[in-house]
């Protein structure tokens, strides 16, 4: 896809790369935890080892000892201080300090290093200037950056050792009929000392990655966003942030990570190579089997009526559609799959058929060089990282339950 604005670029080799890397089988975990979760959305290693753990799906927070075998809830569910509606995302800050992302209220709420709940912020309601895309300008038919309540710039993903916050916009840009779907969103940077807000890169998006609707009139209107979901296997670019504020972007189109410094520098690696998945009817029905339990965000607010303005919350899995049209073959890697390692590596899910049951991952180095490849167990992925190579993992049981494990890395 043609970039059309300036970056300072740093070629590396363009040359595919061989498939012969050295592979690790992480076979049996250090530790698990006896009481299964619904839907982990996100954890955060603590200095002491012990674990926050977003179950999103419970609408709960808990700091785990897996050595111990005890978890502490942390705050409640509500509206009121120390409380979240919604917990979805757990980013870290700086002094063991961590962050919940809480959409239904439309705020963050603080998380102490004693696993105690602290204030709560609304990320763009202080003022500054608009978010600054590389050299002024936007892809042609890219998203758009936009403030949401007290949510930031779009869907917040990352977080560095600064404390910064990362988001993706949205996947849609206002034409002149209303909301359209985009085929680019940006990658945002927020600085919550400095209030400084930069567009650092665009993501490419899948087809039918955004719908909006709306219905009723007058002071009961009713809106209803909807971001992925829509379309089997979708082709996107994936990304993470390094420590140090470096993103990290894996390109679907060609297979390679894409390095952006703080300062826009990009350095792009060489392509991996990969054997496209065919989509037959054992993907098919995969992707049906996993979309019953997938997770998700609905945000309903409703305007005006007799209760005044509601908001609503779920990560429950909407109703299944049956697609329209299935892609003949899976992308290269799974884009929700992909997380970088407090040492700076980058582990990324790769796709494979439904005959498949051993999840694989690529693993790149800080300069984005393919390094390897790690096996886990059947029924498991990775959901994050510890000090000391420590690799944390969800076992999926034949409930659908989820169990949190360790591994020694």
């Amino acid at each position: 896809m043609r970039t059309p604005y300036a970056l300072a670029l740093l070629a590396v080799a363009a040359l595919p790369v061989a498939a012969q890397q050295p592979t690790r089988t992480l076979a049996k975990p250090l530790a698990e935890y006896s009481e299964p979760f619904s839907q982990i959305a996100a954890i955060r290693e603590q200095k002491d080892g012990r674990l926050l753990v977003v179950d999103s799906r419970d609408k709960l927070v808990q700091l785990v000892d897996l050595t111990a075998k005890t978890a502490t809830k942390v705050g409640r569910e509500g509206s009121g201080p120390g409380e979240y509606g919604l917990p979805t995302q757990l980013f870290a800050l700086p002094g063991d300090s961590s962050v919940i992302f809480d959409p239904l209220n439309q705020r963050y709420l603080m998380v102490h290093p004693d696993g105690k709940p602290g204030a709560s912020f609304r990320v763009g309601d202080e003022p500054s200037g608009p978010p600054r895309p590389p050299q002024g300008q936007r892809p042609e038919g890219g998203g758009q950056v936009v403030r949401i309540g007290g949510l930031g710039f779009g869907m917040p993903r990352a977080s560095d050792a600064r404390g910064r916050l990362y988001f993706e916009g949205g996947g849609f840009s206002m034409g002149p009929n209303g909301p359209v779907t985009a085929d680019t969103a940006p990658i945002v940077r927020y600085d919550r000392t400095t209030k400084a807000v930069d567009t650092l890169a665009w993501v490419n998006l899948p087809k039918n990655n955004a719908s909006v609707k709306s219905s009723g009139s007058g002071g009961n209107q009713r809106m209803e966003v909807r971001i992925g979901g829509r379309t089997p296997y979708p082709a996107r670019d994936a990304w993470t942030v390094l420590a140090n504020g470096t993103v990290v972007i894996a390109r679907v189109g060609d297979y390679r990570l894409e390095l952006v410094s703080p300062t826009r520098v990009v350095t792009r690696g060489a392509v991996v190579a990969h054997s496209p998945v065919k989509v037959g009817n054992a993907e098919k029905q995969e992707y049906r089997d996993q979309s019953k339990n997938a997770g998700g965000i609905m945000i309903m607010r409703t305007e005006g009526g007799p209760g005044g303005s509601q908001n609503r919350g779920s990560t429950a899995p909407p109703p299944f559609e049956e697609p329209s049209e299935w892609p003949a073959t899976k992308p290269p890697f799974n884009a929700n799959g992909i997380f970088a390692t407090p040492a700076g590596e980058i582990w990324i899910a790769r796709n494979r058929s439904a005959a498949d049951p051993t999840p694989t991952y690529d693993v790149f180095s800080v300069s984005g060089k393919l390094t390897g490849r790690v096996v886990l167990p059947k029924q498991t992925r990775v959901i994050g990282f510890g000090a000391g190579g420590t690799v944390y993992t969800i076992r999926v049981d034949e409930d659908d339950l989820q169990y949190l494990q360790r591994f020694r890395g």
